[in-house]
Formats: C-alpha cells, sequence, structure tokens
C-alpha cells in the first residue's frame, strides 16, 4: 500500500529516465524482480472507507469553523459561504460572503459618478479623469473671462495662444501706438492709461446710447496712434464688431475693479507687479531644478524597476530549483521509509510458523479504537518457510461485530506471497493464537482449523484474504483488570502458532 502521490511520483521518474517501474517489495537484488505499472495499481478500498467513516476535518475556509467527516468536505465546499471568489473587475479572491459588498464599496475598479460630469468612471481613475477629460471642470480667465478647463495644461495654453491679453499679443488692445517694450512691460507701466481710456469710451457709448449724435467720434481700438479718431459714418461693419466687444471688455473691466478695490496709488500697484514678474521668474528657476530632480528620479526608479525584474527572475529560479529538491527529497523520503519498513519486516519475520508480536503504546492504542480513529492493526508478516504461506495478523483492542465494545477481537489473515503458486489450496492447517501473560500465571489460548470452503483460506488473488479468527477472544473488563499481567509498561504481547508440518521449507 503507497500513498497515490508518492507512487505515480515513481511512475514519472521511471518514464523520464526511459526505465521500467521495478516493484518496491521485492529484493533490489533479484534479477526477476516484478515490474509495476500505473494499470496494475488500484485505490485502497478498505482504506477509504475506513478514512470516510472515521476522519473528520475542519473546512479550510477561515474563518469557517464547521467540522465534519471527510465524505462531506467535496459538498461543504461547494456550498461554504466563506469560499474565495474572484471578483469580475479587479481579479481579487474575496469570500462569497463579502462579494457583494466588496464590488459596491471596496472594489478599485467599480463605476463610480464624477461629481463634476456626472460620467461613471473607474474608482481608481476618478482622479486622472478630474484633472484631464472631465468636460464639466472649467474656470473663468482672470484676464478675458473665457472659459477654460480646470488644468494647468489648458491654462498655459489659453494664455499663450487664446487669450487676447497674452503673450501672443503684438498690439495693445487699448489702441497704443507704441508697445516696443513688449506687451508685459507695457502693461504694467501703461495700466491707468488703460482704465482711463477703457472707463472713457464706456461713458462715451452709454452718452450715445441715451442720445446718439447724427455723427459721432469713437477711439480706434488697434493700430491707431493715441487720440487718433474717424467719424462714426467712415466704420466698417468689423469696426462696429471690434468697438461692440472692447464695450462689453470695460464693463466687465469697470465692474471688477469695483468689486476688488483697487488702490489709488500707481505707484504701490507697479512695485507689486514688478515683485510678481520677479516671483515668476523665480517660480520658473524652481520648476526648471523640480524638473530636473523629476528626470533624475525617474531614472533611478527605472533603474531599480530592471534591478527588480532581475532579482524576480532570480527568485523564480531559486524557487524552481527549490521545488525540484523538494520533490527528491521527498522521493529520497519515500526510499528511506520504504528501506525501513524493510528492514522492520525482516528483523520481526519468522519462517518456522510462529510469530511473538509485541504492541507498544496500549493505553493510546485502545483510545484512538474507542473514538474510531484507527479500529484495528496489522502484526508483521511471518511465515511457514521461506517458500511457504504469508501471514499476519489483526487485532481490533475495542472489538468488532459481536465482540464491539466488549471483547478484544484477534483474526488471522493469509497474505498473497511470492511462492504462492508452490503451495496447495486451500489453506488447511492448524492455527493456534495467544495473548501472553507477562506474569506467568494465565496465558488467553484459542486455535481454530480452517474452513476450507471459506474464501478467507483460498489462494490469495490481492494483497490479503478477509480475516478470519475470533471477535470474542477476551472480554475488556478481564483485559483491563490491573491485577493481570496482560499489559505491562504499556505494552502487551500476542503469539500465533501454525502447524507446518508436510509443508515446504
Amino acid at each position: 500500500r503507497y500513498c497515490r502521490n508518492c507512487v505515480q511520483l515513481k511512475f514519472n521518474e521511471a518514464k523520464q529516465k526511459g526505465e521500467p517501474s521495478l516493484c518496491l517489495e521485492c529484493d533490489s537484488s533479484d534479477s526477476d524482480r516484478a515490474e509495476i505499472s500505473p494499470d496494475r495499481t488500484y485505490p485502497d478500498m478498505a482504506i477509504k472507507r475506513e478514512i470516510n467513516k472515521s476522519l473528520k476535518v475542519q473546512c479550510p475556509n477561515s474563518p469557517c469553523d464547521k467540522v465534519m467527516q471527510v465524505r462531506e468536505l467535496d459538498d461543504h465546499l461547494q456550498e461554504c459561504e466563506f469560499r474565495p471568489e474572484p471578483c469580475e473587475l479587479c481579479g481579487k479572491l474575496v469570500a462569497m460572503q463579502r462579494l457583494a459588498k466588496h464590488k459596491e464599496k471596496k472594489c478599485r475598479r467599480r463605476l463610480v459618478p464624477c461629481e463634476v460630469c456626472k460620467e461613471r468612471v473607474a474608482f481608481e481613475s476618478l482622479d486622472e479623469h478630474k484633472s484631464s477629460t472631465c468636460i464639466g471642470s472649467t474656470v473663468e480667465c482672470e484676464f478675458c473671462l473665457a472659459r477654460v478647463k480646470d488644468n494647468e495644461e489648458a491654462k498655459s495654453s489659453h494664455w499663450l495662444n487664446e487669450c487676447p491679453v497674452g503673450w501672443h499679443t503684438e498690439q495693445c488692445p487699448f489702441g497704443c501706438s507704441d508697445m516696443s517694450e513688449g506687451w508685459e512691460k507695457h502693461r504694467i507701466q501703461h495700466q491707468a492709461t488703460h482704465i482711463d481710456r477703457l472707463l472713457a469710451l464706456s461713458k462715451r457709448q452709454q452718452q450715445q446710447q441715451a442720445d446718439p449724435p447724427e455723427q459721432s467720434l469713437v477711439p480706434v481700438s488697434r493700430g491707431a496712434a493715441a487720440g487718433t479718431s474717424v467719424p462714426a459714418s467712415e466704420l466698417t461693419g468689423s469696426d462696429f464688431e471690434e468697438l461692440s466687444r472692447l464695450k462689453e471688455k470695460a464693463a466687465a473691466l469697470e465692474s471688477r475693479m469695483k468689486s476688488m478695490a483697487l488702490p489709488t496709488d500707481l505707484a504701490k500697484i507697479l512695485k507689486d507687479l514688478q515683485g510678481s514678474i520677479v516671483q515668476g521668474d523665480k517660480v520658473k528657476e524652481l520648476l526648471q531644478v523640480i524638473k530636473e530632480q523629476f528626470d533624475n528620479c525617474y531614472d533611478k526608479i527605472r533603474q531599480y524597476e530592471l534591478r527588480m525584474q532581475k532579482d524576480l527572475e532570480k527568485k523564480l529560479d531559486i524557487e524552481r530549483k527549490h521545488q525540484e529538491l523538494v520533490k527528491l527529497l521527498a522521493y529520497k523520503e519515500m526510499k528511506i521509509l520504504d528501506l525501513e519498513r524493510r528492514v522492520e519486516v525482516l528483523e520481526h519475520a519468522g519462517y518456522d510458523g510462529v510469530l511473538v508480536w509485541k504492541i507498544t503504546d496500549v493505553r493510546r492504542r485502545k483510545e484512538e479504537a474507542r473514538e474510531g480513529k484507527v479500529c484495528s492493526i496489522y502484526s508483521p508478516p511471518f511465515y511457514t518457510g521461506k517458500a511457504g504461506y504469508k501471514m499476519c495478523g489483526r487485532l481490533y483492542l475495542n472489538g468488532d461485530g459481536a465482540g464491539k465494545n466488549t471483547h478484544i477481537s484477534l483474526f488471522f489473515v493469509i497474505m498473497r506471497g511470492a511462492f504462492d503458486a508452490l503451495l496447495p489450496w486451500p489453506f488447511a492447517k492448524k492455527v493456534s493464537m495467544m495473548l501472553l501473560d507477562q506474569n506467568f500465571d494465565e496465558h488467553v489460548i484459542d486455535a481454530f482449523k480452517p474452513d476450507t470452503s471459506s474464501s478467507s483460506f483460498k489462494r490469495p488473488s490481492t494483497d490479503m484474504n478477509i480475516a478470519s479468527g475470533c471477535p470474542l477472544f477476551m472480554p475488556l473488563a478481564d483485559f483491563e483488570n490491573g491485577s493481570r499481567g496482560y499489559v505491562k509498561d504499556d505494552a502487551m504481547f500476542i503469539k500465533f502458532i501454525v502447524d507446518k508440518s508436510d509443508l515446504p521449507t
């Protein structure tokens, strides 16, 4: 009997080497060592039934603490509310009980509405959406009152390319003839003149609307010298559009000036504006330094990523080698256990039809039998000769069948041997079974002559036949009597004697 995974590992190893899988039971020095293969192995249903009946396990899904028999585990795992299930959105494993709540409130890829444009976007992309693609996040330009997107890239683009008072302006929008010093300095130095012209233009337009003369003079906004004017009758359609636009700007600026409570000290205004320019230059220098530091950090991060990738590859290679070593170690341990078992069998095996079987840890074994964990134990095999019958004993410390919970049950088992073809069948030799009294007062003895019609004594077609013997071998009350010497130092002895007359040795 072998663990299924262990024997499959042996089959795979032999297949990789191109060699046949040889029986582990046979002596390695035998030239006729039997060959085994997967189609000649089969599940041990008896052991499986014992495990399904007695072994209890706990559900592996934390925090589920349900305890059940092994055969119930698969059905429970299908229904367990704590079984891990992958989230359909992010792929994270979440307990089935909490999956709905995770999708609704915790998943990083759940859809949430944007507070500005109400568009539903993934939660992890919400900040990026608000800063780049959201169509509802706009602010008012502080110079021309136009609406622009509320991010630095859009503001800079508007100031550099669209705003009528931005950096791209080549002519003064207030009608000044000379702007050779550049718009920024010109705007600061002639701010009072610009405001006066806007106010005068606004008042003149209001008077013209209240009592329009037959022919009036209006200032030209761009490309004309200061103080130059033309008759209203000579203005074209585009001039009127320009004039209307300037009027709207003047009214808006006048309103903003009243709300801002502009100081009357022009020198102070100029000084503040110059300070802003100097501060702006410092900000530019600081931004340049930050950009250089950012580029440096990016390069370092890239180097770290490459190093981490190499470390990850090394780790995976080490894990692969570790798995190979674990498999090799498991195989070696299997071989060692097999050798230890062989040595133990050779130490206890007798070839004279007699077996003296020492059983240790009696107290623990009785407790396991009462709890149904390990109901029976097998003895080492013994033989009637080198080429004789192969046999063993089977003991139920809490009884079996009619002796369940009341007696010790002791049985004799015929096993499949290497020389069965040379032996007479069915097995018909007398069998004696003894529980030895270590005080040498009174041994418990029972003997029987095999029923040759029973399948228990025919030539084995499997590893062992059905056990046969005495289910009422000894009452538990007598066995547990402390005045008797059947158990000493937590050990007991059982002896089997098989009549081997007229048998090959």
